[in-house]
């Protein structure tokens, strides 16, 4: 596993959405955006599951996956293994924050379960020299 380095932590975070890439078993890609997202803890990384639909059948067959996100000129993506949940202690404790959320915002959505991340590299994607470079 890799640790993030705050500054991918802190970035991750603050942006509003991140693009969530899976791929089937074959290599056909699929990206989602996804908004409902938490920093678990240095090695781990939640994105909360509303309308997964070929993504949670991709993870299911294949749960290599990649995360991007950017803001300004910093950008960064994980690489890493993602494990899905719907139920138990561990997805009531995001189900509870991702509901309150949406009802905070007027929404009428609930989440369905979510993967958890485990990050095993970090790149940079930010333009320049140091593009495309591996961080952790």
């Amino acid at each position: 596993m890799a640790v993030m380095p705050e500054e991918v932590k802190q970035l991750f975070t603050d942006v509003p959405n991140v693009v969530f890439a899976t791929a089937r078993p074959d290599g056909q890609p699929n990206c989602c955006i996804v908004g409902m997202k938490a920093v678990i803890d240095d090695e781990t990384v939640y994105l909360s599951d509303q309308f997964f639909k070929k993504t949670l059948a991709n993870v299911q067959e294949n749960p290599k996956v990649s995360v991007v996100f950017w803001k300004d000129h910093a950008a960064f993506e994980l690489y890493g293994t993602a494990r899905y949940v719907n139920e138990g202690e561990e997805f009531e404790a995001q189900k509870a924050w991702v509901n309150a959320a949406f009802e905070k915002l007027g929404m009428p959505i609930r989440t369905k379960g979510g993967c958890f991340v485990k990050v095993e590299q970090v790149f940079s994607s930010a333009p320049g020299p140091t593009a495309g470079e591996q961080i952790a």
